[in-house]
């Protein structure tokens, strides 16, 4: 069973109805939305993309309908995407290609099959990569005109990866999370080849941060955004 993530949930846990959390996820999509897809219109549109991390399918819904020719989504929850797969067609499904995989396997596939994709974006999959450099000399190897991505990260810039226990109701023995550095990231990038750029969160102004704790939050770790353009471009 792949990992589940809730858009209800943000930093300081559960957004309960009750405290306007309905509110806040239509707020959370809305400008995540605008930083992850808006923002690269340009680059999505009529681009093949590959979608490592696909959740439920409704990102891979916006890449289409931002422009996107085809879009891959790579999940391994075989729930969520049977029930994306169970949705009546909506006008984008047919380009659409929903599968049950592990992302990083599937990517290992599309480069052993010489796939190249224009866009690759990358939700919540690096968490436990211990060799950072070699998922992205892989996703290299498919010459995108971008990479997009947004997880977990250490705050530091210096270059490791944190080892973090799992927080929340765990069932049985759970292995200590992996979690790396922005310097981390960065540097396995511009050793693959890449430039990257950390999207600035700091620019939406405090009153439209509701349901983006996770964004803002000020312990070791913090969600973020990159994208890596080729250094060569």
């Amino acid at each position: 069973m792949g990992k589940q993530y809730d858009v209800r949930f943000g930093a300081e846990g559960p957004l309960s109805l009750a405290d306007g959390g309905c509110d806040m996820i239509a707020n959370r999509h809305q400008a995540r939305h605008a930083m992850l897809v808006d923002s690269f219109r340009h680059v999505i549109a009529d681009s093949t993309v590959l979608f490592l991390g696909a959740e439920d399918g409704r990102w891979c819904c916006d890449m289409a309908a931002a422009g996107a020719l085809r879009v891959i989504g790579a999940e391994e929850n075989a729930d969520l995407v049977n029930a994306f797969l169970r949705l009546p067609g909506v006008g984008m499904r047919e380009r659409i290609d929903m599968r049950v995989a592990d992302p990083l396997m599937l990517l290992v596939d599309e480069v052993r099959a010489k796939a190249q994709h224009d866009v690759v974006v990358l939700f919540d999959v690096l968490e436990d990569e211990a060799d950072l450099h070699a998922v992205l000399a892989q996703i290299a190897a498919l010459s995108p005109l971008m990479v997009l991505g947004d997880g977990l990260f250490a705050r530091t810039d210096v270059p490791l990866l944190r080892i973090e226990k799992h927080r929340g109701p765990v069932s049985g023995r759970e292995r200590p999370r992996l979690i790396p550095s922005r310097g981390a990231l960065s540097m396995a990038a511009e050793a693959a080849g890449f430039e990257v750029d950390w999207a600035d969160w700091d620019m939406l102004p405090e009153h439209v941060r509701g349901g983006l704790s996770d964004y803002y939050q000020s312990g070791p770790m913090v969600r973020a955004s990159f994208t890596l353009l080729p250094q060569d471009r």
